[in-house]
């Protein structure tokens, strides 16, 4: 074959290949647009839709498992400390003596929070996994009985009423709270909470109880947070009170200090509504303490100082002679050491423009922090020996129970309860996530915003040139691997370059974090599992006729009368499953007075129910409010022709994915 041959011959078929991949692009192409419904989309990768299984995705594989500590509970006599390990499924049981585990009982769905009874013979447990209370005897250290309750049990707290022996339960999955009865076992009640109800402390010798909810929650867009403390008549679960913490988000803990008439919560301070850049001035999170008198009255102080932070208190403990209080900061691990006479005296001596001003006065502390306990990592759960003389710090990232002599404030030893996880990627990346070392002064941490790697509940202005002119609601982490890209401008391809140079630059205001813990960061992210929002009980069961109903809605292609829904406006075009998004930018005619476009990131569904506020800045505060006040000319999803029973119906279906 001679040269010119050779090169016709070459020649046509490198034009024949073009022109199949030019042919077979402008197909592609045009399939997408198609499929999508988007008519001015570019290129993009076929796995944009044809996503592979959620079973291929980090968070549904199999993973280490650690010795975490959570609740704790110290026997009446103060010789036996009992330990929730809800990673584990077990509660483990140490001597105070010697400061060893003697004991361990398998606990199936992740026992998180305990309590005693007055004589220390029944340990309740409450398993928020599997949505239950367990009845552990200390004897044996044996199951005896169980009872469901609802949505997460985070805590249990014990008392005895005239009408017999109660359990409170904050269920924080479903925003109530079960109030049991011990002989029978028995849900008595269900109390609607606020939002998040976590933590419980009997009060008034058993008269009334204290919930802390510790997620905040806006009334309107532009309003001012509030966290609830559900006061509650533990006898019949009849609402006694619910006292608003203006401001408070992460309201994580909560304690009687009966000698003074205060209730005690932890809590952090939020200012959401101004802008970001403040982080420089610290004036967006600091943490501080509510003290609620049983008239209802409330009095915000800080814990932190004009230059150091103490971020994400959680566990707070007071002695039994109501002289100290010790409050633990997980983001800054570090125990802080209250005198309460100090904080009283100051208390009954300011006026109540000085109590008014009291959160913002990072001057105030000294008056008042008695010590600062260093302690390993992230400790959030604290108790007191019976007599007070000794502390326990559940170190949670370090799988140890720090002992402190509360007379020395020294480190009177530690159990051991595993080997820290330290060559485990997932749990070091849990580190990153909850050390405030990362921000400017230690002011917060990523947990500060994502408690549990999930979602605050709240909208930030960002990167605004005024109050208020640039929000964006926050989004929660459980369930994202495989959704980028991120943030709600979708600029963000990976969670490297979401949480690396952008993070250090616009949120943390300081140096970026080191490569291999952003690596380590973006590992623990992505193996946080979806929010579950249906009880254990309903999980892998068929959908309710409602549910089904909605479900239909959802994937539905036409109107009742047979006239076809556009394809982009069908709600499984822009949230198909598995990861129930195409994550692709579109325009549901949401944009706001401030936004400079009206397009944004497609937010994936699973676990949609408890997202809470909707939209990307945060106006609907329901799933209802997307459609019934905030829907134009049907941009977003044709409902039009839905009923107000078709809407339930949907939320319903929603609320199961």
């Amino acid at each position: 074959m001679n040269l010119k041959r050779i090169i016709v011959v070459t020649s046509s078929l490198a034009l024949a290949v073009a022109g199949a991949t030019v042919g077979g692009l402008s197909g592609m192409r045009e399939h997408e647009r198609i499929r999508s419904g988007l008519p001015n989309l570019g290129l993009v990768s076929c796995m944009k839709c044809h996503e592979r299984g959620l079973d291929s995705l980090p968070w549904a594989k199999p993973r280490p498992h650690h010795d975490s500590p959570d609740g704790i509970a110290v026997s009446p006599d103060g010789r036996t400390l009992f330990i929730a390990l809800s990673d584990r499924d077990e509660v483990a049981e140490a001597d105070v003596a010697s400061l060893a585990v003697t004991r361990r009982l398998k606990v199936p769905g992740g026992p998180f929070g305990l309590a005693l009874d007055t004589a220390g013979n029944r340990l309740f447990v409450a398993c928020r996994n599997q949505d239950r209370i367990a009845v552990i005897g200390t004897r044996d250290l044996k199951e005896l009985d169980s009872v469901s309750v609802g949505i997460r049990p985070t805590a249990v707290a014990y008392c005895r009423t005239p009408n017999g022996e109660r359990l409170i339960v904050p269920n924080s999955g479903s925003d109530d709270i079960s109030v049991l009865s011990v002989a029978p076992l028995l849900e008595l009640t269900r109390t609607a909470a606020g939002r998040e109800p976590y933590s419980v402390a009997v009060s008034d010798g058993g008269r009334r109880v204290y919930i802390a909810n510790r997620m905040s929650v806006h009334e309107r867009l532009l309003s001012q947070p509030a966290s609830e403390v559900t006061v509650l008549d533990p006898s019949d679960g009849h609402v006694l009170n619910r006292v608003d913490l203006q401001s408070a988000h992460l309201a994580e803990g909560v304690t009687d200090v009966p000698v003074r008439g205060w209730v005690i919560n932890s809590m952090v301070r939020v200012r959401n509504l101004i802008p970001i850049t403040q982080v420089k001035d610290g004036w967006v999170m600091s943490s501080g303490i509510a003290i609620t008198r049983h008239d209802g009255s409330v009095t915000q102080v800080p814990l932190d100082e004009a230059n150091a932070y103490f971020p994400d208190p959680s566990g707070i403990a007071a002695s039994p002679d109501g002289r100290r209080a010790y409050v633990a900061s997980g983001g800054a691990d570090v125990v802080t050491v209250l005198d309460l006479d100090r904080l009283g005296a100051w208390l009954d001596h300011a006026g109540e423009a000085e109590r008014g001003d009291a959160p913002e006065n990072m001057a105030l502390s000294y008056r008042y922090v008695a010590a600062r306990i260093p302690t390993g990592c992230n400790p959030q759960h604290l108790a007191l020996s019976p007599d007070g003389s000794r502390l326990f710090i559940a170190e949670r990232l370090d799988d140890g129970i720090l002992v402190v002599d509360t007379t020395s404030l020294k480190p009177a030893g530690r159990i051991i309860l595993g080997d820290r996880g330290l060559d485990d990627p997932i749990r070091l990346g849990e580190r990153v996530f909850t050390r405030a070392r990362y921000s400017f002064q230690g002011q917060f941490s990523c947990r500060s915003c994502h408690p549990d790697g999930h979602v605050d509940g709240l909208s930030y202005d960002f990167d605004g040139a005024g109050v208020g002119d640039n929000l964006l609601a926050n989004r929660s982490l459980c369930g994202v691997a495989g959704t980028e890209p991120f943030k709600w401008n979708g600029k963000n391809p990976t969670l490297q370059y979401q949480d690396g140079p952008r993070f250090a630059r616009v949120l943390m205001r300081t140096d970026e974090i080191p490569q291999p813990q952003l690596d380590q960061l973006a590992t623990y992210i992505k193996h946080l599992p979806p929010t579950r929002t249906v009880p254990w009980s309903r999980v892998g069961q068929p959908l309710t006729p409602s549910e089904e109903r909605g479900r239909k809605l959802f994937f539905a292609t036409r109107r009742p009368d047979g006239t076809p829904i556009p394809f982009a406006r069908q709600c499984q075009t822009c949230h198909r499953p598995p990861l129930f998004t195409n994550r692709l930018m579109t325009s549901v005619g949401t944009q706001g007075a401030q936004d400079s476009s009206g397009v944004f990131d497609t937010p994936h569904l699973i676990g949609v129910g408890a997202m809470a506020p909707y939209l990307h800045d945060g106006r609907a505060r329901t799933l209802e409010e997307i459609w019934t006040v905030y829907q134009k000319d049907d941009l977003h999803g044709v409902s039009s022709y839905w009923s107000k029973e078709q809407l339930n119906d949907l939320v319903e279906y929603l609320k199961t994915i």
